[in-house]
């Protein structure tokens, strides 16, 4: 049987770690465990709008915690809205 020797320790130390990266990486993408998911479930309030209303001021209503500017854009993309204007009569979710 033959026999291999180690002349250059630092590329054969690099050639492992790089081994083991890439099979870390691919057992991760086969296995989606890179997914990462919440242990908390979002809950969400329904609010009518009225005449009147915005998203700017529904937002500071509803989430006073929060910049403003990004309260908007979390009910923009909870709700799906392309716009800032929403029609009176209309129901939004916004996130507790």
């Amino acid at each position: 049987m033959k026999g291999y020797r180690i002349t250059n320790r630092t590329r054969f130390i690099a050639f492992v770690a790089m081994s083991i990266i890439i099979f870390t990486l691919i057992f991760n993408f086969v296995f989606e465990l890179s997914t990462a998911q919440s242990a908390t479930e979002t809950e969400y309030i329904k609010v009518g709008v009225m005449s009147g209303d915005s998203l700017w001021s529904i937002a500071e209503t509803y989430m006073p915690d929060m910049d403003t500017r990004e309260a908007v854009y979390i009910i923009k993309q909870v709700n799906g809205l392309d716009s800032n204007i929403i029609p009176a009569g209309s129901t939004l979710e916004i996130p507790v």
